[in-house]
């Protein structure tokens, strides 16, 4: 009869690290529902609106789990950085007008009250990916593999995300 050791050394077994808790980055396509936003306070970066966003839809790539948003995103809402196509308010709502919503930006209280008024309706695109968490070192950007990565995502048109998802199922060799 053979003991443990011998059934673990015969399995090829190595040991690995657990992985319970960890947030997987979703990559892949997605249909998603606005479900929350808010002006946060100001800080040393300067002032932000942060969005988030629960998948309804997994249209290619790996499925969420979760039951909490899955992708969160913060927005610059300070004269330096709102109009950054990058990091800016505008980038969000070009995300919402990609799918056929124009917010009111008539005033700042027209437009996070027209922004509420898309809570638990408006279902945008989005293609997750995984953003790398950079550090310095001697004054250049590099990779920080200490760290975790991030969940990033970028807005899609309805007709994009069809395209972008027949792409992933490609490379996925899936049947479309």
């Amino acid at each position: 009869c053979m003991g443990i050791s011998d059934l673990l050394k015969n399995a090829g077994y190595t040991p690995e690290v657990s992985t319970v808790g960890d947030k997987p980055i979703l990559k892949g396509v997605y249909k998603v529902m606005f479900v929350e936003g808010k002006v946060n306070e100001p800080n040393q970066y300067g002032q932000s609106y942060t969005a988030k966003f629960k998948v309804v839809e997994t249209m290619a790539g790996n499925d969420s789990r979760s039951s909490f948003p899955e992708f969160v995103g913060f927005f610059a809402i300070d004269e330096a950085n709102a109009m950054s196509a990058k990091k800016g308010i505008k980038k969000l709502l070009n995300g919402f007008f990609s799918v056929g919503i124009t917010l009111d930006t008539s005033s700042d209280e027209a437009l996070y009250s027209s922004l509420d008024s898309q809570k638990g309706s408006a279902e945008l695109y989005v293609s997750g990916y995984k953003k790398k968490a950079m550090k310095q070192v001697d004054g250049n950007w590099v990779e920080n593999t200490e760290a975790d990565a991030k969940q990033d995502f970028a807005f899609l048109t309805a007709k994009n995300a069809v395209k972008e998802a027949e792409k992933v199922k490609a490379k996925q060799g899936h049947p479309l």
